[in-house]
């Protein structure tokens, strides 16, 4: 029985309209019930893991540092050292998921976007061990979802590739994650790059059609910048083919990819000088279309400038 479904449905039903407030707490508390079932032993047992997240988390913080004040320190043959082993329980308290930086971490989050943010670190740290975490990373992105059907103002969608989970709003309208993620994490070494394309990004997730003109200016940037980065020069887009070709030639592409390239990156250059320049009206799919284009162009160029000796790293 789904019972999430049902659930809903009965909300619907009778006009129950939780606060955000309220959704944001229920899902909240569900995921850390999800979290103590799925990784509480786990993080137990591999606190360097639970340590790491609790670094990354920090990362993200400003806050004091925690610097080593005094402390009592016994000699060996101390009378309080002696006494102080005989004040020692003979018992020990097992620790659970409520120990936990995690734990602690996740239940302080007072927003969604901060507790997708302790989310993700959490997430990254369990990349890390990837062959011992697979199957209970599985678990947890399953319940999730299944969580976000009853709480989606609160809630999150999850994207699996590889290794990776990514989280995103949900709901979150994001093309072709597989392209445009591959994109976006090639592109960490080249932060202007990165810039350009996300205004493009967001700006395409605003739905501000207005802004369509300026989404794609910003398209043409980042791939203009990235060949500059790449190529090692200051061309603009319109003069790179004499340095491009052979580059994707010494890469190993076979001559009709590296002639397909050739065509697609001139009609992409016509398109924005047409278009773009002359301020013409945009369609919706067509600024999909460039995304794409772009995204693909990109994630080419990334892929091949990470070779050595053509064999990718």
């Amino acid at each position: 029985m789904q019972i999430e479904k049902r659930l809903k449905n009965h909300y619907r039903r009778w006009n129950i309209d939780l606060a955000y407030e309220e959704e944001f707490l229920k899902f909240k508390y569900r995921l850390v019930g999800v979290l103590d079932k799925w990784i509480g032993n786990y993080l137990i047992s591999n606190s360097d893991v639970d340590r790491h997240f609790l670094e990354i988390f920090n990362f993200d913080k400003a806050e004091k540092a925690d610097v080593i004040k005094s402390q009592p320190v016994y000699k060996p043959d101390s009378f309080m050292k002696d006494a102080m082993k005989h004040l020692q329980p003979n018992y020990y308290t097992k620790k659970g998921f409520g120990d936990t930086n995690v734990y602690k971490c996740i239940n302080d989050c007072e927003t969604s976007q901060k507790l997708a943010t302790a989310l993700q670190f959490l997430f990254w740290v369990l990349e890390e061990r990837h062959n011992e975490t697979r199957d209970i990373v599985s678990e947890i992105v399953r319940e999730i979802r299944r969580l976000s059907v009853l709480t989606p103002s609160a809630s999150f969608e999850i994207y699996r590739k590889g290794k990776q989970v990514i989280v995103y709003p949900y709901g979150d309208q994001f093309l072709d994650r597989g392209i445009i993620d591959s994109a976006l994490s090639g592109l960490e070494d080249y932060p202007e790059v990165a810039g350009h394309f996300e205004k493009a990004l967001k700006i395409y997730q605003s739905g501000e059609t207005s802004q369509y003109r300026n989404l794609l200016d910003n398209l043409r940037f980042a791939l203009e910048q990235l060949l500059k980065k790449i190529l090692k020069n200051q061309k603009s887009l319109e003069n790179q083919k004499n340095h491009l070709l052979p580059w994707l030639r010494e890469k190993g592409l076979h001559s009709q990819v590296v002639n397909l390239y050739e065509k697609l990156l001139s009609t992409y250059q016509d398109y924005q000088n047409d278009a773009v320049k002359h301020n013409e009206a945009f369609s919706l799919d067509e600024v999909e279309f460039m995304i794409y284009l772009t995204g693909n162009f990109m994630r080419l160029i990334l892929q091949l400038a990470r070779q050595v000796n053509n064999v990718t790293e």
